[in-house]
């Protein structure tokens, strides 16, 4: 008996130090589920790469309009020919027969140069198209990770719940253990007077067993709980995290929406990706059109005989400005099969958005489903419920008066058990179909 006292202390000693704890601390140091999703949307792990991924695309953005802006290169060369070039010229410019030519080496074996070319896009359509398609891509991870959020909070909000109700419901565990120490203890007294023989003794031990088991499961349930709300939150996973205990507002009807396409959480990411396959198109197009850019460039070359030319040599300055055109005649990479790649990815990105669209209604009336069934088993459980806890009362008392029927008592065990289960995991099904709801629909 003492060994029994022991691993029922021993089992409650961790949430009993966590409720004393919590007690005994300010009403800010307890998590409540606002709290916590705060908490989440700071420092979920895939939230802040989320969050670098739009830095990324903002930059690559910005990038995409400063390749309309002038570009300067400058560039520097220093050359050595061991090997000068040979120029052929023909032989009666230097009075020599018709039909003749003279090879003439150019340049010296030290030769240098030192410029500056500049280029400024004047009529660039493929360029418009991408700053377009990139502020495309720019959107698109922000609603990535606005979709992201709301998943997020999603799943904060299902462990947050499923640690309160498996918080309750240990509570409730290990009520009965107690309750039941009070029986076993008139059992064992009743032995002692030679009421009732050792068997019933032994049922009973078991059956306190039985009880403690239970409650140890559905601490370690309660702790797994706690785990994925950490996780989810971001959390730091070896800290203790005390929650709200103050129960769940419990809404008596599932959310009257109507199904909403639009209101979908990747409705819009998946409307961008279909924006900017379109943009493809039209960037793939816009590259067959004429560019025209402005173009400039200054030099200054250096010939000698020997390296030090550099600062002993005259240099020659030259400088040029113009207008350069050019325009694809014939890419049939680019002209047929790219344009025939990208109006396939605008049908294939529509597809998928339909298919989303299809998806989310499904899951929808799901939820509506699921919702409307648990909350009728919740209602017949929770009458069941209360008949199984009368019925162990009632047994209780018969044992107080010395009649005892240790295979009825285990059997109302027993049924409290499965009732107090199906009836938690019922709760449980309503909560998430609500949330599940509210994910659904944007909220």
């Amino acid at each position: 008996m003492m060994n029994l006292k022991n691993k029922m202390l021993a089992m409650g000693l961790g949430l009993s130090l966590s409720m004393m704890a919590t007690r005994f601390c300010t009403a800010q140091s307890v998590w409540t589920l606002d709290k916590c999703l705060e908490y989440a949307a700071a420092h979920n792990r895939e939230l802040s790469a989320g969050r670098q991924r739009l830095a990324v695309a903002t930059t690559a953005a910005s990038q995409s309009k400063a390749m309309l802006l002038p570009a300067v290169t400058g560039s520097a060369s220093l050359d050595h020919y061991w090997q000068i070039p040979v120029q052929v010229f023909p032989g009666e410019l230097l009075g020599q027969p018709q039909g003749t030519f003279i090879p003439v080496r150019l340049g010296t074996p030290w030769m240098g140069n030192a410029g500056l070319q500049a280029n400024l896009s004047l009529v660039d359509a493929e360029g418009w198209k991408k700053i377009k398609t990139s502020m495309l891509e720019q959107q698109l991870k922000a609603s990535q990770n606005h979709s992201e959020q709301k998943l997020v909070a999603k799943n904060v909000r299902m462990a947050y719940y499923a640690a309160v109700l498996h918080q309750q419901d240990y509570h409730a565990a290990e009520g009965r253990v107690r309750d039941f120490q009070e029986s076993h203890r008139l059992i064992a007294l009743n032995f002692e007077k030679g009421i009732t023989d050792q068997i019933a003794v032994n049922q009973s031990l078991t059956l306190l067993e039985d009880l403690g088991d239970e409650a140890a499961g559905i601490q370690a349930s309660y702790q797994q709980s706690l785990l994925d709300l950490k996780f989810w939150m971001g959390f730091p996973l070896a800290d203790s995290i005390p929650i709200d205990t103050g129960g769940i507002l419990f809404p008596e009807a599932a959310p009257q929406t109507d199904f909403n396409a639009q209101r979908l959480p990747d409705f819009t990411q998946d409307s961008l990706t279909v924006d900017i396959a379109r943009a493809a198109v039209r960037e793939s197009t816009a590259a067959l059109y004429p560019k025209l850019s402005a173009v400039s460039g200054y030099s200054r070359l250096g010939f000698g005989s020997e390296a030090s030319f550099i600062t002993r040599s005259k240099w020659f300055s030259s400088g040029y400005v113009g207008l350069r055109l050019s325009m694809p005649i014939f890419d049939m990479a680019q002209m047929h099969y790219q344009l025939k790649k990208d109006k396939e990815s605008v049908l294939l990105a529509e597809a998928e958005r339909q298919a989303g669209i299809s998806s989310g209604n499904k899951a929808f009336l799901a939820a509506k489903i699921g919702y409307d069934r648990a909350r009728q088993e919740l209602a017949s459980l929770q009458k069941k419920e209360a008949l199984a806890r009368d019925n162990i009362g009632l047994s209780t008392k018969k044992l107080q008066k010395g009649i005892m029927d240790m295979i009825q008592m285990k059997q109302l065990q027993d049924e409290m058990t499965v009732v107090r289960r199906k009836r938690l995991a019922a709760r449980m099904q309503c909560l998430i179909q609500i949330v599940e709801f509210e994910y659904l629909q944007g909220n």
